[in-house]
């Protein structure tokens, strides 16, 4: 299973290739370097436009291919017949399918971290005695689970198939259990086929009340027993939620697929309106698919330790360094808009807050405040939240600059701001810090001097006093900003320190990192397992 000479087939995987945001450059910048010596396509659930894409990220991807797949398409399915997946999706549980697999960890998500206290108690609970015996499968067409209130919810995509394992040897008798949280409440016909043929029909109804709500729609049917399981089939009429809801979800659903339960029991019962009692989302044994485990910097790599119990090996994302040029009295933060409590938000509002702090004080005459990053339509109302506050100010709000527009301004910038995690508790919900930086290591490079928040990743990139600062605080924040602001010299003798430290991170050296990490997984012998 190998490409012509030495040449391997790799498939370098991100659910989010579109948004071009910090993860899609790791990800461009292992396609690039890959590229140079073997056949790269990029695993995309969207068009992806990769000169375009090329561009934003400043990324060379003119040698690579790109192959749009299902995303209710297992990984492993879509991936076999690779040498090698990279697989960098943020938060992705996909088995790999390759010969070998490379899974890149941008942050780890916690095992159940997701469930609420009473939500974790109907997990323990049901460990005791709600395991199944029955083995299923997903082959496609089943979206990665959801957890509405007491059930672990796979959504189909309209046309979802299953693969069940019943007792060799006879038929067994199968009940499928749908939820009626159907996106705007039409009803839904649903089709069942077993290896093919119709054996089952029903129309899915939205709850009239209350009781409806955990009384979930039930399907009987019987599967035979025999080596590599029984297909059975899902069809029925779908919609794009957000397209009905405006909710934001681009997911096309289909029904709500919650259990699925053997027999005639009172189990059956129990876990048709419970699925959560036989779910086990603390399990992380897709992990064992993947040869090397990655992560983008100690932190991360401190916390996947911690959470997964795995070693991993750090590998810095690539970090195109800028050519420093005269400088400007420019503040520069670069980073998407998030409302606040959405994941690592990047705090846009706080830096308005303490530049008209430093402007009200008289300490920053002249200087302006530059933020740059793009916004998703939901966070639209948090992007007007920041121009109300910066009304008046020497403040310039960018949205989706241009490769070069950005690039401007990281080498007329004198400081760079970075305060991702401010005000948060980060040992108690880490997602909330910046997990490396690149964006800060651009700046840098660029002879901007950072001022970045003491969590995450930033103090393994900024060491303060050296070659920038860390604050803890807004009042932090605005008293080093005022020293550096009011010393020239100061700026000079941190901009020459700060370009030299960001030499560490360049994207040879980045790529020197890969071609070792992956040579041992492409040789031939490691390829034909």
């Amino acid at each position: 299973m190998t490409g012509s000479g030495s040449r391997r087939r790799v498939a370098v995987y991100d659910a989010y290739w579109p948004t071009a945001g910090g993860g899609e450059a790791y990800a461009a910048g292992v396609a690039e370097v890959l590229s140079r010596d073997h056949e790269v396509t990029l695993l995309a659930h969207d068009a992806v436009d990769t000169g375009w894409m090329g561009e934003r990220l400043t990324a060379d991807l003119s040698r690579v291919a790109v192959q749009v797949v299902d995303p209710t398409e297992p990984l492993v399915a879509t991936t076999a017949g690779f040498d090698l997946l990279v697989n960098l999706s943020y938060r992705d549980h996909g088995r790999c399918g390759a010969a070998r697999g490379v899974y890149v960890v941008h942050f780890p998500d916690q095992p159940g971290g997701e469930l609420r206290p009473w939500q974790r108690a109907l997990v323990r609970s049901g460990r005791r005695w709600a395991r199944p015996s029955l083995r299923v499968d997903a082959v496609r067409g089943l979206h990665r689970s959801d957890l509405i209130r007491w059930q672990e919810v796979h959504w189909t995509n309209g046309h979802g198939v299953l693969r069940v394992h019943g007792q060799a040897g006879g038929v067994e008798p199968i009940t499928l259990w749908f939820g009626r949280y159907v996106p705007g409440g039409p009803e839904r016909q649903i089709g069942v086929l077993v290896d093919g043929e119709v054996v089952a029909e029903g129309t899915l109804s939205p709850p009239r009340s209350k009781r409806d709500l955990i009384d979930p729609f039930s399907l009987d049917i019987v599967v035979p027993g025999r080596p590599g399981g029984a297909l059975v089939e899902i069809h029925s009429d779908s919609d794009v939620a957000h397209e009905v809801l405006g909710n934001g979800d681009r997911r096309r659903l289909g029904v709500p697929l919650v259990a699925v339960t053997r027999g005639h029991g009172w189990r059956r019962h129990v876990l048709g309106r419970a699925s959560l009692l036989a779910a086990d989302p603390t399990d992380t044994t897709w992990l064992d698919s993947y040869d090397r485990i990655v992560a983008n910097s100690p932190f991360t790599q401190r916390w996947i330790e911690r959470w997964w119990g795995r070693t991993s090996t750090v590998l810095e994302p690539p970090v195109r360094l800028r050519e420093p040029a005269a400088k400007d009295p420019i503040i520069l933060s670069v980073g998407r808009f998030f409302a606040p409590g959405r994941g690592h938000a990047k705090k846009q509002r706080e830096m308005v807050d303490a530049f008209a702090r430093l402007v009200r004080t008289g300490l920053a005459p002249g200087w302006e405040l530059h933020l740059v990053g793009g916004c998703d339509p939901h966070d639209h109302a948090y992007l007007d939240e920041v121009r109300a506050a910066a009304e008046g100010l020497a403040v310039t709000i960018h949205i989706d600059a241009s490769g070069a527009e950005l690039d401007a301004l990281y080498r007329r910038a004198s400081v760079y701001w970075h305060a991702t995690g401010l005000g948060e508790d980060v040992d108690a919900d880490p997602v909330r810090a910046e997990h490396f930086g690149i964006t800060t290591v651009e700046a840098m490079s660029a002879g901007a001097v950072p001022v970045v928040m003491a969590a995450g990743g930033q103090p393994d990139i900024v060491r303060d006093g050296h070659d920038g600062f860390v604050f803890r605080d807004l009042d932090g924040l605005v008293a080093v900003t005022a020293q550096l602001v009011g010393d020239p010299d100061l700026r000079r003798e941190m901009s020459r320190a700060a370009i030299a430290r960001a030499q560490e991170f360049g994207f040879e050296r980045f790529a020197e990192r890969v071609q070792a990490l992956v040579a041992p997984l492409l040789e031939p012998e490691a390829s034909d397992r």
